[in-house]
């Protein structure tokens, strides 16, 4: 299917969803292709009114204009927005704006090129810009502007189809654009703006405005009155006014406003009712507020003007060259203006009576606002006046902090000041130190009172400087600030609060904890053992920050106090606690004496603390000896299950460690009795088969089987007890293999709740090879279902099965998998395992292989009893059955009467888990070996054999494919594993591995084309398929265009289905760039971390979960791995300077990137050809 073919299916599939007649759809084609003409056509369209529609009836519709527009079509557009506006008129515009939240000007000139008609384009474009409040300004009237001048016509026909607001936004833009004849329809669209804005004053107020209020309103704007009354103005002030039509009125008032004196007064009367907001609208359209007066022309109060340019220009170098030449045309106005200001307005404006002869006045009024700043924002809180009065003592009077202390500590004042309240008193702690003594004492103690109640926001503020639009938190600025509260004697306490606060606020750095580091350091030279004490009710930040500076202090009487906090409810905490003892040897007496805590997480810092002293290789002789000895004293009473096991770690004593010093019986009782085992009520444990004890008929009590549940519930993460697994041996191994996947089922069936993961653990350890396939299901199923979290977890505990098999699949999640946190939970999960084992993950990759039961010729017997079957693997991993005639099965026979019961039972069942597990282990390493020889993977010539020899299944791999023989990575020589065991060349020749050689697959890229046919033919003569796409791989090399070049623009213009593109890519190991607004990504990306290289694919954009649309394919990028930073709302690019050129990629690295990419857009049949243009992308 072409382009348009593609196009015209959308519009057809628009037509039907909208329900039009077949017989008019029949005609679409010619209507398109102008074989009839646009009249004949669009006459025969019904009438729609398409605000009626919800998204899901015009879905296909919405589709069909973001493929037409996407694909920049010009004749396809035009005939498209044709259709619309036939059906809909200018609601039609509802289409548009569900594909494309903004039209912009480039849009609007677009669709006048494809020859859409300009009154359709401006009708359409008011009735989306009028109710845009956002964007309803001037800025955004340019295209209105342009057609208004250029074509008249179109204007009065565009009108006919706008409603009142939309014309009136046409009429006022009309009137006011430069060269427009002021003729009949200048005149008519004029009065009818006057019309119009004098009957909205009804609306301004939704009619609830009396008749005896507005209609000296109207009068007034008509000209029939000369003023307002102030008592009717009192009346609609206290009334709330909409917005949308306040704006509208002043916004198209002020563009006409040299035109009509109606328009004038209207004005005037918006100022009267809202200065602030009449003003910012009116600037809106007019440049350069300050020197064309617009006060004046609005006849406005010069106090008004001065107050909104204050806060409309705050900051602006031209500022205080206004408000003096204001000030000199007329004193009384600017004083007024500052009675009537607010906030930080206010303070600038005093801040310029300061140089004046009224200096002291104003600094009682800066005392004055600091105080009612206080007064207002607790009043608001429903703080008791009897305490804010004593807040207001405080502030302008000799009253010491410490009779309001009491107050502070009983009352909830709430959270730190608001941004804007916090503006409006820096503005006047800027100005109160240039005062005499009685700002200096208000200054002092309202900094005082901000560190009693520890508001942060207005210290950090005072104590940093702003340098080339960067915050530098100034070391002496926080020195004077936390002298003030030593001056003023406020309590340790509380400046601890206040500095715990500013660490812990969003934005706090390195660097201003540096600065704090003085202020820090002499709180607790001074104070230190009342800083220790009020340590802990601080946060977690503010904790570690303030023992990291109290652990500097030696004395016993402070480490003891400092031990004692040991049981900290932060693991974090507790961790730095651990650091902080690191080499401090002379407090082992303390830390030894604290192992006799009945807490457990004291306890557990003592051990670790313990642990890593014994690590130390600067502990040695008497002291090392003690360490251990206590360790191990410690063990044997330990009952934590968490705890003895980090003991186990550091004294190496699992092997040696016997818990059966505790009989069962004395455990089972000791568990039940502490855990509240009512809580596996929901088990229904009577319910579940009864489990057998170990070389025995006799069953054991369900309290043995509590207290084995019991020790798995209790565990915190993913993990084997210790203790369950003593327990567990006393069990018969099938039954306990039932009972736990009866557990799981159980827990499965109520919904699987996060809180009772712990049957993960106790199911997978001992549910056998039956719990493996039930948790590689529930794996997939929970990552579709928006359960990531709960699935990682049983990646987990895949992990700890303890078979090949379940270490096989955690290895496939790992490799390949389409969610990115269960993905990395398998990749975890196989790193833990590969540590424990010292050995790398590859290798653990290699030896979880299973056999599967096959002997090396790779067969495996299923015994019935009388009966017996030979099952043989393949080379192609099929299976074929035998008999013991040698006779050939179609499959394994189910069990007949003649066979032993137990053992043809048992040997189906086996056989069926069999084939699952084949099937399994055949994806898993054919993905691994595809990954292999992509990544160059290597193996030693014995790690080798062992795989691909010994192993049958590998085996049947292994002899497929085309090998190389490596001396420090260079290819020396090639050979096939035959069927006999022994090594061929491609001349069929007979060949020896020699020890001190690697093997790996050969790329394609390597062989030269005589060598590559020949091993093609060998493979055909032998009619081997090959397990992998190898020797026949597509192979992908720069080409001339691209050297040099920053972007791969072969797969440019592709448009594909998102799902398609997703799901082939992401199942190659590539993961989803940045999630950004409307929860829309852009790019896929790899990244080789060996090589140091990643590969970024650029494209239209998908929305995640909505992936089911067309996108369209930019371009591909290589650039150095780990440079971008990636996440929710991130918004970072590969810089140029990590740019890495095609003809710099490694050959056979670039080569497999664009074929995984090839390959992902391979179903695409549609190129866009200005997809360059649409990309943004600058080449």
């Amino acid at each position: 299917m072409n382009l348009k073919e593609h196009l015209l299916d959308k519009i057809s599939k628009a037509l039907e969803q909208l329900e039009i007649p077949e017989n008019i759809i029949e005609k679409l084609q010619d209507y398109i292709e102008d074989e009839i003409s646009e009249t004949e056509f669009l006459s025969l369209l019904p009438r729609l009114d398409f605000n009626a529609f919800s998204y899901d009836d015009v879905e296909e519709v919405v589709g069909a204009y973001k493929a037409i527009n996407s694909y920049r079509e010009s004749k396809y557009l035009k005939k498209y927005i044709d259709i619309l506006f036939s059906l809909g008129e200018v609601s039609a515009i509802k289409i548009i704006t569900k594909a494309q939240y903004v039209l912009y000007d480039y849009t609007l000139n677009e669709y006048m090129k494809a020859g859409i008609e300009k009154y359709i384009v401006l009708a359409l474009y008011l009735e989306h810009i009028t109710f845009d409040y956002a964007r309803l300004n001037k800025r955004n009237f340019k295209i209105i502007y342009d057609i208004c001048r250029e074509s008249p016509k179109d204007v009065v026909k565009a009108a006919k189809f706008a409603g009142e607001n939309s014309r009136m936004v046409l009429y006022s833009v009309y009137c006011s654009s430069t060269d427009i004849e002021k003729d009949s329809i200048y005149d008519d669209f004029l009065s009818s703006i006057e019309c119009s804005f004098v009957d909205s004053i009804d609306r301004l107020y939704d009619k609830k405005l009396p008749s005896s209020v507005t209609s000296p309103v109207k009068e007034f704007l008509k000209g029939n009155i000369d003023k307002i009354e102030e008592e009717i103005l009192d009346k609609i002030k206290v009334h709330k006014y909409d917005i949308y039509i306040f704006k509208i009125l002043a916004l198209f008032s002020t563009l006409n406003l040299d035109k009509s004196p109606v328009l004038k007064r209207i004005m005037q009367f918006l100022s009267e009712v809202d200065y602030k907001n009449t003003l910012d609208f009116a600037y809106d359209n007019i440049k350069k507020v300050d020197s064309i007066e617009i006060y004046k022309a609005f006849g406005i109060s010069l106090k008004y003007y001065i107050n909104w340019y204050v806060k409309k220009f705050i900051g602006s170098n031209d500022l205080k060259y206004v408000l003096k030449n204001k000030y000199e045309e007329d004193k009384e106005a600017f004083e007024e203006a500052i009675k009537i200001s607010e906030g930080y307005v206010r303070s600038e404006l005093i801040k310029f009576m300061l140089n004046t002869s009224k200096r002291q006045k104003y600094i009682k009024e800066l005392c004055y606002d600091c105080i009612n700043i206080f007064t207002k924002t607790f009043s608001s809180r429903e703080i008791s006046l009897e305490k804010i009065n004593e807040i207001q003592e405080f502030l302008c009077s000799e009253k010491s902090i410490l009779k309001i202390e009491n107050t502070i500590k009983e009352t909830d004042f709430g959270e730190d000041f608001p941004w804007g309240v916090m503006d409006d008193l820096i503005g006047i702690l800027y100005l109160l130190p240039k005062g005499e003594d009685i700002s200096l004492s208000v200054y002092e103690r309202t900094i005082v009172l901000l560190g009693a109640l520890g508001y942060q926001g207005v210290i950090r503020r005072l104590a940093c400087n702003y340098e080339n639009g960067k915050v530098k938190y100034v070391k002496e600025k926080f020195d004077t600030i936390f002298n003030l509260f030593e001056k003023y004697g406020l309590a340790v306490e509380m400046q601890m609060k206040t500095i715990d606060n500013m660490i812990n606020y969003y934005d706090c750095t390195v660097e201003e904890i540096d600065a704090l580091k003085a202020v820090l350091e002499k709180l607790i030279d001074k104070s230190s053992m009342e800083v220790i004490k009020n340590i802990k009710s601080l946060s977690v930040e503010g904790r570690c920050v303030f023992l990291d500076h109290a652990f500097i202090i030696k004395e016993e009487d402070s480490i003891k106090q400092i031990i004692d906090m040991f049981g900290d409810a932060s693991k974090r905490v507790r961790e730095r606690f651990v650091k902080l003892f690191i080499g401090k040897l002379e407090f082992i007496n303390l830390i030894i004496e604290k192992l006799k805590s009945k807490k457990k997480s004291e306890r557990e810092v003592c051990v670790n603390i313990l642990s890593e002293w014994l690590m130390d290789e600067k502990t040695k002789g008497e002291t090392k000896d003690r360490i251990k000895e206590t360790l191990s004293e410690v063990l044997k009473t330990e009952k934590n299950d968490k705890l003895k096991k980090a003991l186990l770690d550091v004294l190496s004593l699992e092997k040696k460690f016997k818990t059966n010093e505790i009989k069962d019986v004395e455990i089972t009782k000791k568990l039940v009795k502490e855990n509240k085992s009512n809580s596996l009520s929901w088990l229904e444990l009577d319910s579940l088969s009864k489990v057998r004890l170990k070389g025995k008929e006799e069953f054991c009590e369900n309290d043995y089987l509590k207290a084995l549940i019991i020790c798995y519930s209790s565990l915190k993460e993913i993990g084997v007890s210790y203790e369950g697994n003593n327990l567990s041996q006393k069990l018969n191994k099938i039954d306990l293999q039932i009972f736990a996947n009866q557990v799981f089922d159980i827990w499965f069936s109520k919904g699987a709740e996060a809180k009772k993961r712990w049957v993960l653990s106790f199911s997978s350890v001992y549910g056998g090879n039956e719990i493996v396939s039930k948790l590689e299901k529930c794996i997939n199923e929970w990552s579709k279902n928006s359960r990531g979290a709960i699935a990682s977890e049983a990646v987990k505990a895949l992990a700890i099965n303890g078979s090949n098999e379940a270490l096989l699949i955690v290895d496939g999640i790992s490799r390949k998998f389409k969610f990115k946190q269960v993905k990395k939970a398998g990749q975890e999960a196989l790193k833990i395992a590969a540590k424990a084992l010292n050995i790398s993950v590859e290798e653990l990759s290699d030896r979880v292989v299973p056999t599967l039961g096959f002997d090396k010729r790779g067969e495996r017997i299923f015994d019935y009893g009388i009966r017996r079957f030979a099952v043989r693997l393949m080379e192609d991993l099929t299976l074929q059955v035998y008999d013991e005639n040698e006779k050939k099965l179609k499959a394994l026979p189910s069990p007949g009467k003649r066979d032993d019961e137990t053992k043809a039972k048992e040997a189906y069942a086996e056989y069926k888990m069999f084939k699952k597990q084949l099937k399994t282990v055949k994806t898993v390493q054919t993905n691994r070996l595809d990954l292999a020889l992509s990544t160059e993977r290597k193996w030693l010539r014995d790690e080798w054999i062992n795989l691909f020899v010994e192993n049958p299944i590998m085996h049947s791999f292994a002899i497929g494919l085309v090998w190389g023989v490596y001396k420090e990575s260079k290819l020396l020589d090639t050979f096939r594993y035959m069927e006999d065991g022994t090594f061929n060349t491609k001349d069929e020749d007979e060949f020896e591995i020699l020890e001190n050689h690697s093997i790996g697959l050969v790329h394609p890229l390597e062989l030269n084309n005589e060598d590559l046919e020949l091993w093609k033919q060998q493979l055909s003569d032998y009619e081997i398929i090959q397990p992998i796409r190898q020797l026949e791989r597509e192979v992908f090399q720069v080409n001339e265009e691209e050297k040099g070049k920053e972007y791969i623009e072969r797969f440019g213009g592709k448009i594909i289905n998102g799902l398609s593109l997703s799901g082939k890519i992401m199942n190659y190991g590539w993961s989803r760039g940045s999630i950004l607004d409307a929860g829309v990504y852009y790019e896929f990306y790899a990244e080789d971390d060996k090589l140091n290289i990643g590969a970024e694919l650029k494209f239209e954009g998908l929305g995640v979960g909505y992936e089911n649309e067309n996108t369209t394919i930019y371009t591909l990028r290589f650039y150095k791995a780990n440079t971008v930073k990636r996440g929710s709302y991130v918004y970072d690019e590969i810089k140029k300077a990590n740019v890495i050129k095609p003809e710099e990629v490694p050959s056979r690295y670039f080569s497999e990137i664009l074929y995984q990419v090839s390959n992902a857009v391979a179903s695409s049949n549609v190129v866009d050809d200005n997809w360059k243009k649409k990309s943004g992308i600058k080449f």
